[in-house]
């Protein structure tokens, strides 16, 4: 017994231990990798942010400018339209003073003035008359001669401002073209920035979400190494436990091959370590009798009921699960479906060291329903099932030496197993 419990631990240890080994260092490089991967990325986001810190600047500078551009454009836009009223006053000026010009030569064409200075004394009446005449003439024509002095000099100024108008206008359509410049270096800048920021944002997204990945893959495989080192050590404690109890029969059988007045029959050191360990099985059928409920709303778990082991005492082929078999083993191929015996919640869909794939559903009745070894599942923890609905395929993973369906039925949660027949009606 000692020797085969040795092998199989030996046994499973070689299988499960070391490929989950390597899985998880395998997988912790990838993690590493990612790691890896994402400080760069932050690495590459601290360098765009202090770009983007320098960008923000530049463009804090442009709209700065922007503001001072726009108001030199409406301060030119304030001189130009003051040019053109000085311009429109101006010709309205000189409009008024050639009214007046033509005024006074129809007056002097009038008094014929507008003959010569000798003409005018040939016809003076007295010298006194001709003197009058003649300061007449003198004084019209420095009035015309002060008016076209003015009319020159306003046409100088018209000039005059027509060139700066046309300077300032010039340096208007510049600045314009400056400021459109400008807004399109903003608008083009804020377009990278906005890239930039969501290219690594999105990167770096990608990146987490797979190192996340690895390290829940991660998890998953060291939980399940636990869960079968702790089994192994479990089995290893019966091991010492049995050793204890072989111990002491070997010892009562020594006592008892002593010579004595009566004799009695010799049993063998073989006989005494293999006698079955009545306290082990005790605590493992923990004595629960079969359930006196009816087995009605109760289904088939699986389509063929083809019984390989009933529920009761029975030495674990494995050698690490005791001597008491608390459920039916239903034999079939791999991937034969499983159905649900009776509608109710899912509590548990995962994987465990001895269990393998496996399905626990808790009833409405108060009982729970296990279905053990499997090669798929289908269903998840909190989901609500029907009676036959299918929640995997048959397989043998876990504490199993072939494919088939280890179905049990309990009154408590991992406890109080009972046997399933009556309730299937076998």
């Amino acid at each position: 017994m000692k020797k085969k419990l040795l092998i199989t631990l030996s046994f499973i240890l070689l299988v499960h231990a070391a490929p989950m080994s390597v899985s998880a260092e395998d997988i912790d490089q990838k993690i590493q990798n990612q790691t890896k991967k994402i400080d760069e990325i932050i690495k590459t986001e601290k360098d765009a942010k202090d770009y983007l810190t320098t960008l923000e600047k530049e463009i804090t500078t442009i709209e700065t400018e922007y503001q001072a551009v726009l108001s030199e454009k409406q301060k030119h836009e304030k001189e130009m339209n003051q040019l053109n009223t000085d311009i429109a006053n101006l010709e309205t000026k000189i409009q008024k003073r050639n009214e007046q010009l033509q005024a006074q030569a129809r007056v002097t064409q009038t008094n014929h003035e507008q003959e010569s200075m000798l003409t005018v004394l040939l016809s003076a009446e007295s010298f006194s008359d001709a003197i009058s005449k003649a300061i007449a003439v003198n004084t019209l024509v420095t009035a015309n001669n002060d008016i076209l002095t003015a009319q020159k000099e306003d046409k100088k100024e018209l000039d005059t401002l027509k060139v700066s108008l046309t300077e300032t206008l010039t340096t208007l359509e510049k600045k314009t073209e400056e400021l459109e410049e400008k807004e399109t270096a903003l608008a083009e800048a804020k377009l990278e920035q906005n890239v930039k920021i969501n290219e690594i944002a999105a990167s770096l997204a990608t990146e987490t979400a797979e190192k996340d990945k690895f390290v829940k893959q991660k998890d998953e495989a060291v939980k399940r190494k636990e869960a079968q080192l702790k089994a192994i050590a479990e089995e290893k404690k019966k091991e010492a436990a049995a050793k204890v109890v072989a111990e002491k029969q070997a010892a009562e059988q020594a006592k008892r091959d002593e010579p004595t007045v009566q004799s009695a029959p010799v049993q063998t050191t073989e006989e005494a370590v293999t006698v079955p360990d009545t306290t082990t099985n005790t605590n493992n059928t923990q004595q629960v009798p079969t359930p006196s409920v009816s087995s009605g709303g109760w289904s088939a778990p699986v389509a063929s009921m083809s019984i390989t082991s009933g529920f009761g005492g029975r030495e674990d082929p494995t050698g690490i699960s005791g001597s008491f078999h608390d459920g039916i083993d239903f034999g079939g191929a791999s991937g034969t479906p499983i159905m649900a015996a009776r509608s109710g919640e899912v509590v548990s869909a995962n994987y465990g060291g001895m269990a393998g794939n496996h399905v626990v559903i808790k009833h409405d009745n108060g009982y729970y329903s296990y279905y053990l070894h499997m090669s798929s599942l289908s269903v998840a923890a909190g989901q609500n099932v029907s009676a036959g609905q299918t929640l995997g395929g048959m397989g043998t993973t876990g504490n199993s030496t072939g494919v088939h369906l280890h179905f049990s039925i309990s009154t408590s949660l991992w406890g109080g197993f009972v046997n399933p027949a009556p309730f299937l009606g076998l």
